[in-house]
């Protein structure tokens, strides 16, 4: 059974470094990172590897040459802020078959989801978009958390939105359900900012919401407008 490298997926690195570089997928016996030892060591994560390695190789073939890009860059992401951040075998299934049920889908486009939505304060419904891939605003929150002097670094993102106004070159308020690592800790967070006016909150997350309501009530109150 072979695994993917931790920060170089086969895919990714064929297209993107020299090929001597790296090798598309290792063995087992050459597992270093406590990532892919657990992999390794679980028969059923080794299962899912295996098909997550067919399960993208389809999605990658039947993807419209304009979002290719798109996709390498979120499996990259996903490895990167999905996978490695798992700590056991439990975490590790669940993020492979969650995985596998986005690529399965063999959609031709990458395609962010966006809707209207009431903004919880009894005004007018709200532009709301959903990213499929809720890390790409990880390296902004990180900044934000180092100009607010605030401990910690986000590793992970569960869910993504961005509360547009809707005109060309105006302000995006971004807010995410995420991991927090602080020292040996980790905490689910509630986190926003925006591209601006220098807006940011953070808080704990306790709401077990599968929706967006309770983000976007956060996000809205306090990181959105002038």
């Amino acid at each position: 059974m072979k695994i993917f490298h931790s920060n170089c997926f086969f895919s990714l690195c064929l297209l993107f470094v020299a090929p001597h570089a790296f090798s598309a997928s290792f063995d087992c016996r050459k597992a270093v990172s406590a990532t892919e030892k657990l992999i390794c060591n679980d028969a059923g994560t080794s299962t899912l590897d295996d098909k997550l390695k067919q399960t993208y190789t389809t999605a990658l073939a039947m993807i419209s040459p304009s979002s290719k890009k798109a996709l390498i860059e979120e499996q990259h992401h996903w490895i990167t802020y999905t996978r490695d951040v798992c700590q056991d075998e439990a975490c590790l299934q669940r993020a492979y078959t969650a995985r596998i049920t986005v690529l399965g889908r063999n959609e031709k486009y990458v395609i962010d989801d966006s809707s209207c939505e009431p903004s919880g304060d009894g005004g007018t419904c709200v532009n709301v978009v959903t990213y499929r891939d809720p890390s790409i605003r990880i390296a902004s929150f990180n900044k934000s958390l180092v100009q607010q002097k605030q401990s910690g670094k986000i590793i992970s993102c569960s869910r993504l939105i961005n509360l547009p106004v809707g005109t060309a070159n105006s302000n995006n308020s971004y807010g995410g359900v995420c991991t927090l690592q602080d020292g040996t800790q980790r905490k689910a967070v509630e986190i926003c900012n925006d591209d601006m006016f220098g807006h940011f909150a953070m808080q704990l997350f306790s709401t077990p919401d599968a929706s967006n309501k309770a983000l976007l009530g956060f996000t809205h109150g306090q990181c959105f407008g002038g």
